[in-house]
C-alpha cells in the first residue's frame, strides 16, 4: 500500500519515487527535505528532523514543546521528540490503520507543513527573550 501511494504521489509532484533502503525506510525528498516513511502494514510511520537542539533556553523550549504535544494540539497528532543521540528535535507521525490515497496525501501534506512551522517556531524562539 505505502509503496503504491508513494509512487502515485511522486507522479503527481513530478519527482523521483524513493526506493526502500536497508533500514526498510522510504526516504522521500520533498521541498529540499528528506522525510522517512516506514510501512507499518497497516498504516505508516513518518519522521523528519526539525533542527538541532538549541543550546540556550532548553528547559523553556521543552516545556513549550510538551504543551504542543499534549493531545496533538500543536502538532496535528504528530509528536515532537529527539533523535536517539539527543542532538536533533524530530517530528514523528504514526498512522496505525489502513487509509485511502487521499488521506495519505493529506497526512503527508500536513506533516510537511508542521515540520516547516516548528522549524520556524524554534528558530524564532532562539532569537527572542520569551516564546510566549
Amino acid at each position: 500500500m505505502l509503496q503504491d501511494y508513494l509512487e502515485k504521489l511522486c507522479v503527481e509532484l513530478a519527482i523521483k519515487p524513493p526506493k526502500l533502503n536497508e533500514h526498510k525506510v522510504f526516504p522521500l525528498k520533498l521541498v529540499g527535505e528528506t522525510i522517512a516513511l516506514r510501512d507499518l502494514n497497516p498504516g505508516m510511520a513518518v519522521q523528519a528532523p526539525i533542527c538541532e537542539v538549541p543550546k540556550k533556553k532548553k528547559e523553556e523550549l521543552f516545556m513549550y514543546l510538551m504543551r504542543a504535544n499534549l493531545l496533538g494540539q500543536g502538532t496535528a497528532s504528530s509528536r515532537i521528540g529527539m533523535d536517539p543521540n539527543e542532538k536533533f528535535l524530530t517530528l514523528s507521525l504514526g498512522v496505525p490503520y489502513e487509509m485511502n490515497y487521499q488521506s495519505f496525501r493529506e497526512a503527508i501534506e500536513d506533516f510537511v507543513n508542521y515540520l516547516f512551522y516548528w522549524r520556524a517556531k524554534v528558530a524564532k524562539f532562539e532569537n527572542e527573550e520569551s516564546i510566549y
